[in-house]
């Protein structure tokens, strides 16, 4: 019984090692945006809802009329939607 016991643990052991050795399997890289260059500074908005301000290049716009808003998240853009249907009423 001893010895299936270790012979079970020194199995268990190699397979860990094993295991530990070979190489892991990654999830695909994505593509961060270029860096920005020295002096060059992305303009910042600022969501009507939350007063989050969100750089231009991650900010959810909409055509509100003639206006074109800026929000930080769907959920914002959602809730400026509701407000202005309920000011309607």
């Amino acid at each position: 019984m001893f010895q299936f016991i270790l012979l079970a643990t020194v199995i268990y052991i190699l397979y860990k090692w094993l295991r530990h050795s070979a190489p892991q399997s990654r999830p695909p890289r994505t593509v961060d945006p270029p860096p920005q260059t020295a002096g060059q500074v992305e303009e910042m908005l600022q969501d009507p809802v939350c007063g989050t301000w969100v750089p231009v290049s991650q900010a959810l716009s909409m055509q509100h009329g003639k206006e074109t808003i800026h929000f930080c998240s769907a959920e914002c853009r959602d809730k400026f939607l509701k407000i202005q249907a309920e000011s309607k009423h």
